[in-house]
């Protein structure tokens, strides 16, 4: 199943072409046929960590790249091709990282893209995918903790959590009440073999030049990726104590506001919270059951 992913999202990235959308010139929430669209947050914002003695991640400079094309798309980290679609519905074959390791490191890519990985909020009515070696625990069984109070992260040797590639397909369906999106994925970079699966709702509101997106979903994440980022082995927990986890699913919800000052400058707040299920949080290495993302600032338009 890995293999099947890995090809098709390989093959899918030499397919490079022109507009997904007919798109109007100008239109603001719109990549144009064929054109890049890049801007950059500037502001103050935060996410926090739940891994014991981590910093939290401050948010200042926020860039965001978006192509559109017939046949492909990027959005920031993500990337993909589009199989099918009509007025109404999508299904693409996409690419994307994986996005807990950003908690076990500062300057991962995934912390300056706070659209990736994350809930996509603009759907099919939108016109573009933009917002307007490893370690498988071997210990058998469900959830199990020894000595949970070993939580000092900072003092031991943790193995290296490192980014994973994870592809797989994607599907999206717009009403016009609100725009749903579906994705299975599957990790092919050889790091866990884990999959996951995400759903979400998200729901556009527009009055003058404010526009706002509020958005729910899940995220389902199978228990080999649960277990690379957030198990401990007998060498982490230097014979004081280990984790195993099944899989989990968190929650997720997301309010994204907007508000035109000029052609080039918009205003911008963006708050998240992701509620971490008990698989993670029980882990010794975190001492939260959230994630908060915040963040306020101007967006200028190249």
């Amino acid at each position: 199943m890995n293999r099947f992913f890995t090809s098709i999202a390989f093959g899918a990235a030499a397919l490079f072409a022109a507009a997904s959308y007919a798109c109007e010139q100008g239109e603001k929430d719109c990549v144009e046929v064929g054109t890049w669209d890049i801007s950059v947050g500037i502001g103050a914002g935060v996410r926090t960590n739940p891994v014991e003695d981590g910093d939290d991640i401050p948010l200042v400079l926020i860039p965001q790249i978006n192509y559109n094309g017939e046949h492909f798309f990027i959005q920031n980290l993500d990337m993909g091709v589009i199989v099918w679609e009509n007025e109404t519905q999508q299904l693409n074959l996409m690419m994307t990282p994986s996005y807990d390791q950003v908690f076990f490191d500062r300057w991962n890519p995934s912390n300056f893209f706070t659209e990736s990985n994350a809930l996509i909020s603009s759907g099919v009515n939108g016109g573009n995918k933009n917002d307007h070696g490893g370690f498988a625990p071997e210990i058998e069984g469900g959830t199990e903790l020894v000595s949970p109070g070993f939580k000092d992260v900072k003092q031991r040797d943790l193995r290296n959590r490192r980014t994973a590639g994870l592809a797989g397909i994607e599907y999206q369906f717009s009403t016009a009440l609100a725009d749903f999106q579906f994705q299975y994925l599957s990790e092919f970079t050889g790091l866990h073999h884990g999959d996951e699966v995400r759903l979400s709702i998200a729901r556009h509101w527009g009055s003058g030049k404010h526009h706002i997106i509020g958005s729910l979903g899940a995220v389902w994440q199978s228990e080999e990726v649960v277990n690379y980022y957030y198990g401990v082995t007998p060498p982490e927990a230097d014979a004081r104590g280990t984790y195993v986890a099944d899989a989990a699913i968190s929650g997720i919800a997301r309010i994204d506001w907007n508000y035109e000052l000029t052609e080039r400058w918009d205003l911008r707040f963006l708050a998240s919270y992701r509620q971490l299920p008990d698989e993670i949080s029980a882990s010794p290495l975190i001492n939260d059951n959230k994630v908060i993302t915040v963040f306020f600032g101007g967006v200028y338009h190249f």
